[in-house]
């Protein structure tokens, strides 16, 4: 996995432009961060009218989470790894990934059948866990010594698209079809590839020449002192608890809202942002 940074604290002002600096930084990974969790809220107050549209079943709908879920845990791990080795390109990396989420969503807005929704699911939870990886690797080393606040500002990104998503989306609804508005919002992460790209081509370059390179068996070393880390692994059955009980209610109390109470799209969005 990634080295951790011990040195002073990278200096990201300078020379180099305003690109590299820190505000820039932190500014761009924490919006972008907020774009993945505000359409991931979105379909969630979708989640009636999908269910509608494919005349799903419960099982369907939970087909769904597992599909999204299971494709981003099966890519972290490997991720994390080829992620360290590809550390020169992480603006590529970043770009590839909000490019591959637009993508996924203009898929799940263009399906006409059940299995190709669950497909760009995939591509869509595959690009979020990826994004993740090298975004909070680059705020840990250019942030050494602040570390903490650093990663605090790229969750409220996240938090920030959980809040106002769902709201925004429930009035959307009102005049848009669900694979209408899912559509329109795929234009803009593949627009945002190009911003992305641009932002941060040097940001793993620039950790590279401060740390130095882990070869693929270091890599793989590291990986396999983590797995015997009993502390870690007490962690992550908390954190799998937590997320499995997350997952599993968040898709049904949508379809409670709509079922149950007759809660109207935005009413559902509401709802929803002060649970997330």
């Amino acid at each position: 996995m990634a080295h951790h940074h011990q040195g002073p604290p990278v200096d990201t002002e300078g020379k180099t432009g305003f690109r590299k600096g820190g505000a820039f930084l932190i500014g761009g990974l924490t919006s972008g961060h907020g774009v993945f969790h505000w359409f991931t809220r979105s379909f969630e107050v979708m989640m009636p009218e999908v269910r509608d549209a494919f005349n799903l079943t419960g099982v369907g709908v939970g087909g769904i989470a597992t599909t999204r879920e299971l494709a981003s845990g099966i890519i972290s791990l490997p991720g994390g790894i080829v992620t360290d080795m590809l550390r020169k390109y992480w603006g590529w990396v970043l770009a590839a990934c909000m490019a591959l989420f637009g993508i996924g969503w203009l898929v799940i807005g263009l399906s006409p059948i059940y299995p190709l929704l669950l497909v760009g699911m995939a591509l869509v939870a595959i690009a979020a866990s990826i994004w993740h990886l090298p975004a909070m690797s680059a705020l840990s080393h250019h942030f050494s010594h602040h570390r903490g606040s650093a990663l605090s500002f790229h969750g409220v990104g996240g938090q920030i698209g959980d809040a106002i998503a769902p709201v925004a989306t429930g009035f959307l609804l009102v005049v848009l079809a669900w694979n209408q508005l899912i559509s329109i919002y795929a234009i803009a992460p593949l627009l945002l590839t190009f911003l992305v790209f641009w932002a941060f081509r040097d940001l793993g370059k620039t950790a590279g020449n401060q740390a130095q390179e882990s070869t693929p068996k270091e890599q793989l070393a590291a990986s396999r002192a983590l797995l015997k880390n009993g502390r870690l692994l007490a962690i992550t059955l908390v954190a799998g608890l937590r997320g499995m009980a997350f997952v599993a209610y968040i898709p049904f109390l949508a379809l409670y809202l709509n079922d149950a109470l007759q809660m109207s799209a935005q009413a559902r969005g509401a709802h929803l942002t002060i649970l997330v």
